[in-house]
């Protein structure tokens, strides 16, 4: 089965609770805010917008699809989103729905998280659903964005991660061990020192197995000088600093970031495998390798991109979707048990096998695939209405 997904709210790249991190500190009349971005898309960019006439400046950190994920304008106003697991919001308004587009729009107008809500209080917030935003300013104070609420604090340490705060009473409940590790340290003690701020974060950054993702880049954000300490790949020996004032004094840029970090080898190691993984996708689109599972299978070897396949699950699906309107149904089966080797817990995967199979007249192999598929999602009704055409088809 094809899946659809409708991007409700661009800001979040991650459709799972992928965890990522912000604190904010505010001593002796300055705050400072901490980002660590973890994912596994490594192609992430910088980037620096002028204010048009009665507007702010801004950077902004994100992807190459260029939606922010966070940032900072030139009111020291500072912002990030997390991804949190989908709920259905306690209520609902008859406001315009708030859009991903209309996050620039509050960092080229608004000084300050009041500025924020104000703006925020004309729209339903409904479709932050599957994500939540923070948004904090020099002043220390901070807004947290909800679908169904907002919230102001003005804590002098304050760490979230990716859970509702009003859906979540008790803090040493949440099940994310940076997150209560951070919580400890800040605790413990807390300055605002670079390099104190730089330890913070690196408590807080992740790591993840084979060294397929983690934390991408952190950002330590300066609110009232207006300064931002970028670090790629969770390394906190070496930065990149930008005054802010500079940049928007220039003409817009973009910057790649992990071209500015040649020299950290685990971080060039994993932006080159997630865009050979990338590149693979391409490559089976325009070549014959799908048609032999064994040169598919070299190939990932080769190119050494085997622990990134798990990430394109959607990519592969599609791919085998087209050969198989293209009538290549041994390529679509190839790229279809792909994805399950990759995804063995996929009722989506098993169910695309089936389909494969199914037009492939092996219905046996079919069956298998659709009983498979609804024991990991029993409310797949492409799996049950082809399930029964085989069982006619074969009188049982």
């Amino acid at each position: 089965m094809k899946i659809k997904i409708l991007f409700l709210f661009l800001l979040f790249n991650h459709f799972q609770s992928y965890a990522c991190s912000m604190y904010k500190i505010t001593m002796h009349g300055k705050t400072f805010v901490g980002n660590n971005e973890d994912f596994w898309n490594s192609n992430t960019r910088i980037w620096f917008e002028k204010g048009k006439t009665s507007e702010y400046g801004s950077m902004y950190v994100g992807y190459d699809n260029m939606y922010p994920q966070g940032g900072m304008n030139e009111e020291g106003l500072v912002f990030d989103g997390f991804a949190i697991d989908p709920y259905i919001p306690r209520h609902k308004s008859n406001k315009p729905i708030f859009q991903a587009d209309m996050g620039k729009t509050i960092m080229q107008t608004c000084k300050n998280v009041d500025d924020v809500r104000n703006f925020l209080n004309n729209y339903d917030l409904s479709s932050l659903s599957q994500g939540m935003i923070l948004y904090v300013d020099k002043s220390g104070d901070y807004l947290i964005v909800e679908a169904d609420t907002m919230i102001k604090g003005n804590d002098d340490k304050y760490l979230l991660s990716n859970f509702c705060p009003s859906r979540t009473p008790d803090l040493n409940a949440v099940k994310i061990p940076f997150y209560q590790r951070g919580r400890k340290m800040l605790e413990a003690e807390a300055d605002t020192t670079l390099s104190y701020l730089r330890s913070l974060s690196d408590t807080l950054h992740q790591r993840w197995p084979d060294n397929v993702a983690g934390t991408l880049y952190t950002t330590i954000y300066d609110l009232n000088e207006g300064t931002v300490n970028l670090y790629f790949y969770h390394d906190y020996n070496f930065s990149v600093k930008f005054k802010l004032k500079d940049k928007l004094n220039k003409r817009d840029t973009i910057l790649v970031i992990p071209s500015m970090f040649p020299n950290s080898t685990d971080g060039q190691s994993q932006f080159n495998r997630f865009n050979n993984a990338k590149k693979f996708i391409n490559t089976i689109n325009t070549t014959d390798i799908a048609k032999d599972s064994t040169a598919l299978a070299d190939y990932i070897k080769t190119q050494n991109i085997s622990g990134m396949l798990g990430f394109f699950e959607r990519e592969i699906n599609y791919t085998g979707y087209s050969f198989l309107e293209q009538k290549e149904t041994s390529s679509a089966i190839n790229l279809f048990r792909l994805n399950i080797k990759y995804h063995p817990y996929s009722w989506n995967s098993y169910d695309s096998l089936g389909d494969a199979y199914m037009k492939n007249k092996e219905y046996e192999s079919a069956l298998f695939s659709y009983e498979k598929s609804l024991k990991f999602n029993s409310d797949n009704e492409n799996a049950l209405k082809q399930i029964k055409k085989i069982k006619k088809r074969l009188r049982r």
